[in-house]
């Protein structure tokens, strides 16, 4: 640790304070709190409580865009996203089950998933899972239908989204590991 002896601090005033804070956060697009802190700030300044300001508006319209493309569903789940994983997955799966007779189909979505991971930049943990989970649904259904029709359909959709979920889930956690590593400065 080193010593911080030539570090100077000056005091400050109370309404200094006030003012950088209410500048910080209207230049950031927020207010200084409720309606009633506001106005006690703003009595304190010399300013009358009910004076409206032009800024709030422009404020209020930047903040219910901003919480509106928080809360919308192409920030956490892209669709087009997912269609590629499914398609790509999907030719894991039958790339897998046609060259390696054993586990082949898990394997191809391992590959492709840890593919996946190491080649893109973006976080897109949920789209990959859900290919995952559906791509394995789908082969459990369709290598296993006389099961599914003998009556053990939930067993069989549940044993295909387990290992589709499993087998999408570690490649592509081994993937973003492995492109962290290489991606990342040596010290």
């Amino acid at each position: 640790m080193s010593d911080r002896s030539d570090e100077v601090t000056k005091p400050r005033d109370t309404d200094d304070l006030l003012e950088e804070t209410d500048r910080l956060l209207s230049d950031a697009g927020l207010e200084a709190g409720s309606d009633e802190t506001s106005a006690s700030t703003d009595s304190e300044r010399g300013h009358r409580p009910n004076e409206t300001h032009a800024s709030t508006a422009a404020d209020d319209s930047t903040r219910r865009v901003g919480l509106r493309s928080w809360l919308a569903a192409d920030s956490y789940f892209s669709p087009k996203a997912f269609l590629a994983f499914v398609l790509l997955l999907g030719t894991g799966l039958l790339a897998g089950g046609t060259t390696i007779p054993i586990a082949g189909r898990i394997i191809g979505i391992l590959g492709v998933a840890f593919a996946i991971g190491l080649l893109t930049s973006k976080r897109r943990y949920l789209e990959l899972t859900a290919a995952g989970t559906s791509v394995g649904a789908v082969s459990a259904v369709a290598s296993n239908a006389f099961l599914a029709a003998a009556g053990s359909f939930q067993t069989v959709v549940a044993v295909g989204v387990a290992v589709g979920l499993v087998a999408s889930l570690v490649g592509y956690y081994f993937g973003r590991d492995l492109r962290t590593g290489l991606t990342r400065e040596i010290e």
